[in-house]
């Protein structure tokens, strides 16, 4: 029986650039974030040139899937759609307002009775995709993930309201002190078409979490950790994870970290994506899915992968990974 999830068609358009191969090589080949003095900060941040400026968020959302139809070989066509949004979406008004301009733009992409909306951040990924393996156990032959953001606009945008509150200048002469902005502020859209397969990606463990926590207490990677560590039956050759230069990111995981010694060894390498591709927000998690992926198939990756997805207002989520060879034995 096929228990495998295999990608039959993906396509990526990052801040960094509009190539899908690129962009899923920018770990070899980075592209250097753009620097600008705003609102007395320095900002790195990466922005495609293909889309007009200043557009509000699900305009600009439905413009970057816009500049990612055409990379994709075989256009979402009477399958269903699982669509990773942004936190921001999750409101009644902005969500009717995204899901106007979609439908005005590709009126049958949502035309499916199963497809679903997920905006919920990077953890969605995670989300749609155990959904997705249960439409695929139903019988569905193939399954969409499609994830749209612009963190970089949205980041714009609250800093704007922050000095407009404040009343001050931004261009104002600052002190030769600044900081600068550790997060590379991006955006980007990334589509991933899931069959099922003899061979391919094998997923031994997916849980999500929505337990409130604090800045002293986050209870849910701890305990997501404990069910990754129990559902893993060796060690842990990757770990990918959300952090992005954001001390507050890191500090979700990091004091949970010891909870997957029993699944940790000296071969354990740490993968950090968004320091080579900036801030993707929902989009984030869909792009590591497919670039632990694209490392099974082309790099020769082996043994366990976990990836954990922190979004930024709620849900925690945490995947373990293996590869499935077409001799049918594990390289777990």
């Amino acid at each position: 029986m096929a228990n495998c999830l295999a990608v039959k068609d993906y396509a990526a358009v990052l801040g960094k650039t509009a190539i899908t191969d690129w962009a899923m090589q920018l770990d070899v080949v980075p592209v250097a974030p753009s620097l600008v003095l705003r609102y007395g900060q320095w900002w790195q941040f990466n922005q495609l040139s293909e889309i007009e400026p200043g557009l509000p968020l699900p305009a600009r959302l439905v413009a970057l899937l816009r500049t990612l139809w055409p990379q994709l070989s075989t256009a979402p066509a009477a399958a269903p759609v699982l669509l990773v949004l942004p936190e921001q979406l999750a409101g009644e008004q902005m969500l009717a307002e995204f899901i106007s301009a979609l439908q005005q733009e590709f009126p049958s992409l949502l035309s499916h009775a199963a497809c679903q909306l997920f905006p919920y951040g990077s953890s969605a990924a995670l989300l749609a995709l155990a959904t997705a393996r249960q439409l695929l156990d139903s019988g569905a032959p193939v399954i969409w993930l499609i994830a749209l953001d612009s963190p970089v606009a949205n980041a714009m945008e609250q800093a704007a309201m922050t000095r407009a509150a404040a009343k001050v200048g931004q261009d104002a002469d600052y002190s030769e002190n600044l900081e600068t902005e550790q997060i590379v502020w991006s955006e980007a859209a990334v589509a991933m078409a899931l069959t099922q397969s003899d061979t391919g990606l094998r997923c031994h463990y997916l849980a999500s979490d929505a337990t409130v926590s604090t800045e002293t207490d986050e209870l849910a990677i701890g305990n997501l950790f404990d069910g990754a560590s129990a559902n893993t039956d060796g060690p842990l050759s990757w770990l990918y994870l959300a952090d992005n230069g954001s001390s507050a990111t890191t500090a979700c995981w990091q004091p949970h970290y010891p909870r997957l010694a029993p699944v940790i060894d000296a071969a354990t390498q740490l993968s950090f994506p968004a320091y080579f591709t900036g801030e993707l927000g929902a989009a984030g998690g869909v792009y590591r899915l497919l670039h632990l992926y694209l490392g099974y198939l082309n790099a020769g990756h082996r043994g366990f992968t976990l990836q954990c997805e922190i979004s930024q207002r709620l849900y925690r989520a945490v995947a373990v990974f293996s590869w499935q060879q077409a001799s049918n034995i594990s390289d777990s």
